[in-house]
């Protein structure tokens, strides 16, 4: 099964606007950039009842689940947490956490997926419950790699039509079980001690919104799992991605590395030096255009509309695919190419409106796309400070393509000391 393959077969043999059939559904495949920055920013499309089931059925009804009015309410309450000013704490949290990961390497070959995924549950659980339950963290952390592989496999199947049940094994069902109250434990004792800590938590409970009402702990035990997703697993893979293709670019990852030195030295990466270093923000950005997180995405209207030359009935599923669009030589030249270049301050005008949509857009635009991106600017230029890494000679790396865009499997690298 190659869904990325029959995808982007399916618009090079009969355009941008294809009718497709998913099982007994009829739908559109889009990959016109006009018509998906059309469709992506208007609030009377919806993701379809297929994309949110598999989401549901592990994160509850928290934001990535929600539509409508309810989805807008939790945005508006969750806005907050997300504010700049917060970020300085947040930047200082990440650098810590990627210098404690550090200290732990030696130069060996190594499964980088494994290491991101634990540096950025690391940050993300400490900037959502703080240090003090470290713990508890530890043992969510265990129930979330237990039970996210069959989330991930039953959000993306379930994805295919409303015929399709979300399954979990036994096993994983009893991870999941045991994580929700992992998270509302430490949701309920922190609702009793009550306080501002500082962390994601305590800006939740916190939230109000325009009539004064607060999240309750249901809700709140939904973000946080959401958060916890959120935070950890794409971003791993992003940064995952990103070192898979330095390591096949070794002029770029030296001149990468030599900027952060020039400007960082040996001391710590702080968020104030990333503005200097924009190199690495574009690795990430041309990271993102080749591994999109979120490959692909839908949209139903709620009622009949024009889209294109299409007359498109209300509940209809439009489907997009970021892989797809964001690897399209007609907006990328030379889109195979691992290219940074491409977001310069002097060509990332080329890039069409709609043709780049690493965290989606408009309603459902990631709210933690600036805590994302501050991340995984501030992991990379920490690393390439401090190593350098290469090929394993003969391994074979295949794209995953469920919810989140990650390797099959590991991916090991060469780690060199610099």
């Amino acid at each position: 099964m190659d869904p990325i393959g029959y995808f982007t077969r399916l618009t090079q043999r009969y355009g941008d606007v294809v009718p497709v059939r998913m099982g007994v559904s009829k739908a559109l495949f889009v990959n016109q950039p006009a018509l998906i920055h059309q469709f992506i920013r208007d609030r009377n499309y919806y993701r379809s009842d297929e994309s949110r089931k598999g989401i549901r059925s592990f994160l509850g009804d928290g934001l990535l689940a929600l539509e409508g009015s309810p989805h807008l309410r939790h945005r508006r309450l969750m806005a907050p947490a997300f504010h700049r000013e917060r970020f300085r704490e947040y930047g200082a949290l990440m650098s810590a956490e990627t210098y404690l990961e550090l200290a732990r390497w030696q130069p060996a070959t190594r499964d980088v997926r494994e290491d991101m995924f634990r540096l950025t549950f690391s940050i993300v659980s400490k900037a959502l419950f703080s240090a003090d339950t470290s713990a508890e963290a530890e043992q969510v952390g265990k129930a979330i790699e237990e039970v996210l592989p069959w989330m991930l496999l039953g959000a993306t199947l379930a994805g295919l039509g409303p015929w399709m049940p979300v399954y979990y094994s036994p096993r994983a069902r009893a991870s999941l079980k045991r994580l929700k109250q992992l998270v509302r434990d430490i949701v309920e004792r922190r609702r009793k001690e009550g306080g501002d800590r500082g962390d994601l938590l305590s800006m939740l409970f916190a939230a109000r919104d325009e009539d004064g009402d607060a999240l309750s702990d249901d809700d709140i035990c939904d973000e946080a799992l959401t958060l916890l997703m959120a935070g950890h697993d794409t971003t791993a893979s992003t940064m995952t991605w990103a070192w898979y293709q330095l390591a096949q670019n070794p002029e770029l990852q030296t001149l990468a590395a030599e900027q952060v030195l020039a400007v960082a030295g040996s001391a710590p990466v702080t968020l104030d030096m990333l503005p200097k270093l924009p190199l690495v923000q574009n690795i990430i950005d041309e990271t993102l255009r080749m591994y999109p997180v979120v490959w692909i995405g839908d949209r139903t209207p709620q009622r009949d509309v024009q889209l294109g030359d299409y007359d498109v009935p209300a509940g209809m599923r439009i489907m997009f695919s970021m892989f797809v669009t964001q690897r399209d030589g007609r907006y990328f030249p030379d889109p195979e190419r691992f290219d940074p270049d491409r977001f310069s301050p002097e060509r990332v005008n080329e890039i069409p409106d709609g043709a780049y949509l690493p965290f989606g857009g408009g309603v459902h635009m990631c709210i933690g796309n600036n805590f994302a991106l501050m991340e995984a600017r501030i992991i990379l230029a920490a690393i390439l400070q401090r190593f350098a890494f290469s090929l394993v000679p003969g391994h074979r790396v295949q794209l995953n393509p469920q919810v989140v865009l990650s390797p099959v499997g590991a991916l090991p690298l060469v780690v060199h000391a610099r």
